[in-house]
């Protein structure tokens, strides 16, 4: 199925305006996310979705249309730690959002709930871009199984690259590196997946082997 370009505006690096918008769903995004998510998820098909941090839930409610059109038999859910307006009127549209931390003692320990989440039958998708991505990816990682895949926001390989390739070009935020992830990346098996397209948004991809 092919994407559908419904784009209405595009983040404006020149005046730090983090925000794109999708058929009227603001998202704090590159605006070329909304493509590669499309593809992505088309060619995964996962059964389950976590997405770490809801916030203006432009990005959340993208995810789930694309599902719900390219009829992929999938649970989503996305946590944020803060209530915000429009998420009673995305819990009516069928979005399962939960105003939870579901993280302990400094990101050392997650929720039994979230573990079983990740653990089901069938290809999980982990999204961190909550407001500890580097704590997140560390521990969440941790629960994959074979096959599964986990994003980060914000990600550059490192400063220098982000500094030359990516600031004011891109995207003017850099939150996770490859230095922060290589522990868990070693610990759990994981390699990188799709960098050309994924570093076009500023999101790293890595999938277990």
């Amino acid at each position: 199925m092919e994407y559908e370009d419904k784009i209405y505006k595009k983040s404006s690096l020149e005046d730090n305006d983090s925000i794109s918008v999708y058929n009227g769903w603001g998202a704090q995004q590159n605006y070329k996310i909304f493509e590669v998510l499309h593809h992505f998820l088309n060619e995964i098909k996962p059964k389950q979705i976590l997405e770490i941090g809801t916030s203006i839930g432009g990005l959340t409610t993208y995810i789930d249309y694309v599902c719900k059109k390219l009829n992929l038999d999938t649970k989503f859910i996305s946590y944020d730690i803060l209530e915000y307006n429009w998420y009673q009127d995305m819990r009516n549209n069928g979005i399962d959002v939960r105003v939870e931390n579901v993280f302990y003692d400094d990101y050392k320990d997650v929720k039994q709930e979230v573990i079983d989440f990740i653990r089901n039958d069938g290809t999980t998708l982990i999204l961190c871009d909550g407001g500890n991505k580097i704590g997140e990816f560390n521990l969440l990682s941790d629960f994959m199984k074979s096959g599964d895949f986990i994003m980060a926001h914000d990600y550059a390989e490192n400063d220098i690259t982000f500094k030359n390739d990516i600031y004011m070009k891109i995207w003017n935020w850099h939150e996770i590196s490859d230095k922060d992830i290589e522990s868990a990346c070693v610990r759990n098996n994981l390699r990188t997946y799709n960098k050309d397209i994924f570093d076009k948004v500023v999101w790293v991809c890595k999938i277990k082997d």
